[in-house]
């Protein structure tokens, strides 16, 4: 009978806790980032708008992993009311990394003709987009945005652009086929020397002392690049990873030169999207500038926050965080001309299922920039819904149903607030929806208390049983 009952209580929580596994593969919770309105880099501009027409289609494809995606469309129909001709610079603002960002997915256009534009690329995005409901919401800063939209190479504080630094690079083969630990020591003070690391893969200080490792099982080439006063390197070689048996299996060859921060930093910037970056060509979209401008920047920042010592990590995970990019264009307005002027884009909504059974997803669309003109009229609304979530639900802006998945809403002037607005798979969010989240939040709580009622049930009856028997 004892075996039986542990054998029923390895069997319950084998089965539970597969279930639990399974129920939460995917997350409750996905923030997106909001979309935005069409902003006057000159704030002073004369041009109004005297008409936009702002359309979501959320009925393509759906490449989004957790939420929904579609197109947003804002068309503006905008006037130059002087007598003088008017070349008006904008920028579209948006949150992206430079790895997702596809020139594909981005139209801007001029009386339908298609506008060349400039990238430019801001800080990182203060709201991290995850699966945390904790995440604050994001709002665009574009007096920072305004700021960002420059050509000036990035002023560092612990290096120059042009400052000579010394690049050891070390061309390590163990021997015989030996896998090995290749361990690189030294002592450096950092407020006179600062070092960036490659291909390293362990890190071991105490204070001004400092090891560097990698286990090399082929041919390796390991670089240290050091700015500011000079270093001595003791280099071993180890079989164990606790680095304590060393071994002269192994051959290594070390060259060292001179070369500038900036050209060192792009070059690494370049072999490094070589191998793990975009399928397109970033440099395309980009100029080599503004990616030396996120380097210099994160390795400044990592140098001053680590006391004088960077390794790629550090850096190379800020080019692939999400940041404010905004793409620059220029239109030319004739003297008491109109012009049709239209950015296309993708989005995608935040997917919320903490509460209900099905995941509501929400939309927010910034319309502060426009206030940026010298008048703005008339904003048309139309809403495509995808068939998995047909239904607004909520919107800080009354929608008119149309029918086939449609909403609409007319303005004649800018609403006071941002928009925004949820899809639901149902017309309403009922009481049993919220009753069904309920429990899908608390399912974890409610599988330990029938285990614990099945184990406690199970237990019970055996002491039951073998009662009646010794009787």
């Amino acid at each position: 009978m004892i075996k039986l009952t542990k054998l029923i209580i390895i069997g319950i929580l084998i089965l539970t806790f597969s279930t639990f596994a399974f129920a939460n593969s995917a997350p409750v919770y996905w923030q997106a980032y909001p979309s935005s309105d069409v902003m006057a880099v000159d704030n002073n501009s004369s041009i109004e708008v005297t008409d936009e027409n702002l359309t979501f289609d959320l009925t393509g494809d759906n490449d989004s992993p957790h939420s929904i995606a579609g197109k947003v469309t804002a068309a503006y129909e905008m006037v130059n009311p002087s007598n003088e001709s008017k070349s008006v610079q904008m920028a579209f603002p948006f949150v992206e990394s430079i790895y997702d960002f596809s020139s594909d997915d981005i139209a801007i256009t001029a009386d339908n003709n298609k506008l060349p534009y400039d990238v430019y690329i801001g800080d990182e995005a203060s709201g991290r987009r995850g699966y945390s409901n904790e995440d604050k919401k994001f709002e665009f800063d574009f007096g920072q945005i305004v700021k960002s939209i420059t050509n000036d190479v990035y002023q560092a504080k612990n290096f120059k652009k042009d400052e000579k630094g010394r690049l050891y690079s070390i061309s390590v083969k163990p021997v015989d086929g030996q896998r090995i630990n290749f361990a690189v020591s030294f002592n450096f003070d950092h407020e006179k020397t600062k070092i960036m690391t490659k291909n390293f893969n362990r890190f071991e200080r105490d204070d001004e002392k400092v090891r560097l490792a990698s286990w090399c099982s082929e041919s390796e080439v390991l670089e240290l690049y050091v700015l500011g006063n000079d270093i001595d390197l003791n280099i071993s070689a180890f079989t164990d990873g606790e680095l304590l048996n060393e071994t002269d299996l192994c051959e290594y060859e070390m060259s060292k030169s001179e070369v500038d921060v900036k050209s060192y930093l792009s070059d690494y910037i370049s072999s490094y999207l070589k191998e793990y970056g975009t399928s397109y060509d970033i440099n395309e979209l980009i100029s080599d500038d503004k990616l030396y401008n996120i380097y210099a920047k994160s390795l400044d920042r990592c140098i001053e926050n680590n006391l004088g010592i960077c390794c790629e990590d550090d850096i190379n995970s800020k080019i692939g965080s999400h940041r404010i990019m905004s793409l620059v264009y220029t239109v030319e307005f004739p003297a008491n001309s109109k012009k049709e002027v239209s950015v296309s884009y993708k989005t995608s909504g935040s997917m919320d299922k903490k509460e209900t059974k099905e995941p509501k997803y929400t939309f927010d669309y910034i319309l502060n920039p426009a206030k940026n003109w010298s008048d703005f009229k008339n904003l048309n609304i139309r809403i495509i819904t995808p068939d998995e979530a047909p239904y607004v639900v909520e919107s800080s802006i009354q929608l008119t149903g149309e029918g086939n998945n449609v909403y609409t809403a007319t303005l004649a002037e800018l609403p006071e607030d941002d928009f925004s607005f949820t899809l639901y798979s149902k017309e309403e969010i009922t009481f049993s929806d919220n009753a069904e989240g309920f429990v899908n939040r608390n399912r974890f709580q409610f599988i330990l208390v029938g285990i614990g009622l099945i184990v406690f049930t199970v237990v019970t009856a055996g002491i039951v049983f073998l009662k009646k028997r010794l009787l």
